[in-house]
Parts: C-alpha cells; sequence; structure tokens
C-alpha cells in the first residue's frame, strides 16, 4: 500500500485531485486508518489512477469521468471505452489528414497560379459505344464502391478505360452519377444495365494530378465554353486514364483524368 504522498507522485495526479476524487466517490482508497484518516492506495487503485490521467488529457470532465466508471463494471469494460475511443482518435486523424492534403494542394494551386493556364482544351466528336453502368444517388466519394462492382463483374468485356457520368449541371450533396466502363458489345448482367451511350460533339481536357484540383480544369472548361458561347449539356464525362490504383497505390501527382463536356 502506498500513502497519499507516494500514490501522488507514481500517479501524477495532486494530492488535492486525489481527495477531490476521493470525495467524489471516483478514487477511493483501498484503506483509510481509522486512527487519523490516512489514505493508502493500492494495485487497483493505481490502475484507475492511469485511467483518470489519460481522461483527463483527453479533456473529460469529473462529471464526464464518473459517469464512464458508472458504466464499466468492470476492467473489460473501460478497457472496450478506450479502444472505442481509439477508433474515434484514429477516424479524427485521418480527417485531419484529409484537410491538411486540401490545404496543401490549395497552397500548391496559390504558389502555381500559371497551372490552369497551360490545360490545352481541344474540342472533338465521340463516336457512340456500349457501357454497363451503375447509376446512384449519393455522394462522389461512393463511387468506388460501384467501379468495383463494376470491375467485378464486367472485367472480361471491358474495352476502355472506366469513367464517371455526372447528370447534375451543378456540384450537389446527393448528386446523381453513373460509374460506367466501355465494352465491346451488348451484355447481360444482373444489377447492370448495358446500353448504347450516344456520342457528339465535345469539348475536353485532361488533368495531370490528384482529383483535389480538379476544379481548376472545369474552370478552364467553362471559361472556354462560355468565350466561345457554347452551352454546356449533361452528362458530362470523367474518364480515368490513370488513377489511384487497384493493387499497386499510385502517386497522385500521376493521375490523368479527361474530361469531356458535351456541347
Amino acid at each position: 500500500m502506498l500513502s497519499i504522498g507516494e500514490f501522488s507522485q507514481a500517479s501524477r495526479l495532486t494530492v488535492k485531485a486525489l481527495r477531490i476524487y476521493h470525495d467524489e466517490g471516483l478514487l477511493v482508497p483501498e484503506r483509510i486508518e481509522p486512527s487519523n484518516g490516512y489514505r493508502y492506495y493500492g494495485d487497483q487503485s493505481f490502475k484507475k489512477a492511469r485511467a483518470i490521467f489519460l481522461l483527463r488529457e483527453l479533456g473529460f470532465s469529473l462529471a464526464e469521468m464518473k459517469d464512464i466508471f458508472a458504466s464499466a463494471r468492470d476492467d473489460d469494460d473501460l478497457a472496450l471505452f478506450f479502444r472505442r475511443r481509439l477508433e474515434a482518435v484514429d477516424r479524427e486523424l485521418v480527417r485531419i489528414r484529409e484537410i491538411r492534403e486540401r490545404i496543401r494542394y490549395f497552397v500548391d494551386t496559390d504558389e502555381d497560379e500559371s497551372m490552369s493556364k497551360n490545360l490545352e482544351i481541344r474540342e472533338r466528336e465521340v463516336s457512340d459505344i456500349w457501357v454497363c453502368g451503375i447509376r446512384y444517388q449519393g455522394a462522389y466519394a461512393e463511387i468506388g464502391t460501384r467501379f468495383s462492382s463494376l470491375f467485378r463483374k464486367t472485367g472480361r468485356y471491358m474495352a476502355g478505360k472506366p469513367f464517371a457520368l455526372y447528370y447534375d449541371c451543378e456540384y450537389r450533396e446527393s448528386a446523381d452519377i453513373e460509374a460506367a466502363v466501355p465494352v465491346r458489345k451488348e451484355i447481360l448482367i444482373d444489377g447492370i444495365e448495358c446500353r448504347k451511350l450516344p456520342g457528339g460533339r465535345f469539348v475536353c481536357i485532361f488533368h495531370r494530378g490528384a482529383y483535389e484540383r480538379i476544379g481548376e480544369a472545369y474552370k478552364a472548361l467553362f471559361d472556354y465554353l462560355s468565350a466561345k458561347n457554347l452551352v454546356a449539356r449533361a452528362p458530362v464525362r470523367e474518364v480515368y486514364l490513370k488513377g489511384p490504383g487497384m493493387i499497386f497505390p499510385r502517386d497522385s501527382a500521376k493521375f490523368v483524368t479527361e474530361i469531356l463536356i458535351p456541347v
């Protein structure tokens, strides 16, 4: 057993804090000397003190810590709480890294304002093609799962690079999107629509680099359309000539995407 002073040094909690935790019923010493009220702490208290120290570092209030320990019937429950907290922290780290990358791309773009001026825009005729597609209403980031399904079911029939069709004429939180792949001929596959996609006259541009900066290419295209008095029609196509890679990850700086806007 450790005295309150010794326990304070070992647990990195002040004597004042230990007394408060005792009064609140959060950390009760194993033994209290009846004659003088001295507190003595053992191994179980030390385990709990470590958890309290961590919770304080994480910003939990005294009331919140009491609720946590009240709901934790044993060490396993407390360990489960921290595992869930760790998962939440990991998710937050992923979110922060994504924000960091977006900021970095913004800074890089700001430092290289000439990039969008060097994008080559051209007009060309596109032929009708057979495609297999999965159309959905949802987030742009969800398209990856649709492509995975397409690749599994149409792999041996594919006759070109995968592409997305965007049916909205604006950015939406829940967009009308189709993941598509060109195929050699009409085929029948459950859950996938196969049809002939009409061609026509398109204004096209190649975007080289990460998807986060693809807006620069779109702006260049829309500036071109405005200057030429051309009217954009839907759906817009994004053809993924070089993307993340299905097996081996590819540096996003090497991505190549062709954007085609029908006019």
